[in-house]
């Protein structure tokens, strides 16, 4: 039974990381060669997904099914940004292009960076599913590779014609996570 719940986890997971990897090439623009940045994000992330995928071989954590939940939260977020943005789809992350247009519908309108909300949830997903000190590596070194980006974005944004939608969009709307407050006062 317990290898049954690994594979279910490993695919859940697995799921997850096929479409995270699907939007780097078919759904993210660049405005020219893939950045330096992301290249290395998606070094780190293909590495640390092997290492998890080898430490589900060693065994389940004792609360795998919060794993399964991470996973599936992870993935209807990232399936809801993909559809808030199919029309104008963002850049890939450390691109230095100029933002020319802000998305704020779909899960953008609680949070201004949705997939890397739903990268985050996948990497604490991971090291749920192991239950290990190593397994938190992952989601403590990719949750600091996103807030890097995110930062980065920001700045963009603070100094491109959208700094003063950017800047009452960015007081109601959480990085990563929801701004309660916020939404009731806006409400």
């Amino acid at each position: 039974m317990h290898n049954i719940f690994s594979v279910l986890t490993g695919f859940d997971a697995t799921v997850c990381f096929a479409a995270f990897s699907w939007g780097v090439r078919g759904h993210f623009r660049s405005t020219g060669a893939m950045p330096l940045g992301m290249k290395l994000t998606s070094g780190l992330s293909l590495a640390l997904f092997a290492g998890f995928l080898w430490n589900l071989v060693q065994g389940l954590g004792t609360v795998w099914f919060g794993s399964i939940v991470l996973f599936t939260a992870s993935l209807a977020v990232f399936a809801a940004a993909i559809i808030a943005s199919r029309r104008t789809p963002p850049t890939l992350a450390y691109d230095s292009d100029s933002p020319n247009f802000l998305l704020n519908h779909g899960p953008y309108r609680y949070v201004r960076h949705p997939f890397y909300l739903a990268y985050v949830l996948f990497w604490f997903g991971t090291a749920i599913a192991v239950h290990s000190l190593a397994g938190w590596v992952a989601p403590v070194l990719m949750t600091a590779l996103y807030i890097d980006a995110a930062s980065r974005e920001e700045r963009k944004f603070a100094s491109s014609e959208l700094a003063s939608a950017y800047a009452a969009y960015r007081a109601r709307a959480g990085m990563f996570w929801p701004r309660p407050l916020a939404l009731l006062a806006a409400g």
